[in-house]
């Protein structure tokens, strides 16, 4: 589980668990306390977290046999381009292929590193100056 900003810098990574453990488990074990008033986008594999002082931005979950409404869908389609922020962040850690693929090493400490390890370089990629760059200085390069 990672915490990320608007700028998809992460700035949390819990521990890996072994197996297959539910992600609203890890996150009662793993409790944050984030600042009163921050916004907390969560997925549905979440239903039912809410830490204390944040708010929580969730989308609507379809019910079984049934339609979501007008104003839910219209929440659910203005909450989905700032959730891609997490998803773009999540994508930018896997490009350090070892993390997107099987990973074969022997020792949960060492799957952990290498997560780590992936976290950190997208944490310099993302705040790099040479990541910031503007049409002008591309074209003025090239001439």
């Amino acid at each position: 589980m990672t915490l990320c900003d608007r700028a998809q810098y992460v700035h949390y990574l819990s521990p890996g668990e072994g197996g297959r453990v539910h992600d609203k488990k890890m996150a009662d074990e793993y409790a944050q306390h984030l600042p009163p008033g921050s916004v907390l986008r969560q997925d549905l594999g979440l239903l039912g977290h809410a830490p204390p002082g944040a708010v929580v931005e969730m989308p609507h979950k379809k019910p079984r046999k049934g339609e979501l409404t007008f104003a839910q869908r219209l929440y659910n389609q203005l909450l989905s381009p700032l959730r891609v922020v997490i998803e773009h962040a999540h994508s930018g850690i896997k490009r350090l292929h070892a993390i997107g693929g099987t990973l074969r090493l022997r020792g949960e400490w060492r799957r952990d590193t290498v997560m780590l390890v992936a976290c950190a370089l997208h944490n310099l990629r993302v705040r790099s100056p040479l990541r910031a760059y503007s049409r002008d200085k591309i074209t003025n390069q090239s001439e």
